[in-house]
């Protein structure tokens, strides 16, 4: 019974090609929806090579340019051994550029520094201040005061640098330029 099953199958395709064409030509059907893709380069701003994903395939390493669809998510992934993968989402249409700036380590490690000692200074303003304005010390309640307000200010900025070293990807408008015997795209890095 199972053989039998498997030759009507096989023999379905051909009956279904022997047969006459209808009279009536069928009505005519508006063409798929065409997907406008972008063209897209993708560059870095250090020496640093960033490999392109679609839809988690990878499909070329920076400076390169391809072609997206809409419907395809973007994200960057680092040629390092502990890869640093960005995100950047579906691409508007158009011709556009996408940088990606690697992690600033500088930049890291200072904000790293700077938010445990600020941090450090928050904690003993309020201690002092805790202390201080409790007893009868105005002078260590005025220190304490000074203290916290300048470690929280610190801890603030600190916190800004920290965030300002992550790595990131900023997409802008590609345009193409002619110089002399140059041709190329010009963006913002």
């Amino acid at each position: 019974m199972k053989y039998g099953a498997l030759l009507v199958l096989v023999a379905a395709p051909a009956a279904a090609l022997a047969q006459p064409a209808p009279d009536a030509a069928p009505a005519a059907q508006p063409p798929p929806m065409m997907m406008s893709a972008t063209r897209a380069t993708f560059v870095s701003t250090s020496e640093e090579q960033w490999d392109v994903y679609l839809d988690r395939q990878p499909v070329c390493s920076t400076p390169c340019t391809v072609g997206v669809l809409p419907v395809q998510f973007v994200a960057l992934r680092t040629q390092e051994t502990n890869p640093i993968r960005l995100d950047v989402g579906h691409m508007p249409e158009g011709d556009l550029m996408v940088s990606a700036k690697p992690l600033s380590n500088g930049l890291y490690a200072t904000g790293i520094t700077f938010t445990a000692l600020s941090g450090m200074a928050a904690v003993t303003g309020i201690t002092l201040t805790a202390v201080g304005c409790s007893t009868d010390h105005p002078t260590m309640c005025h220190a304490g005061i000074i203290t916290g307000v300048a470690g929280g200010l610190g801890l603030y900025g600190s916190i800004y640098l920290m965030r300002k070293a992550l790595p990131r990807a900023s997409i802008g408008p590609a345009r193409p330029y002619v110089a002399g015997t140059q041709v190329g795209l010009a963006g913002r890095f």
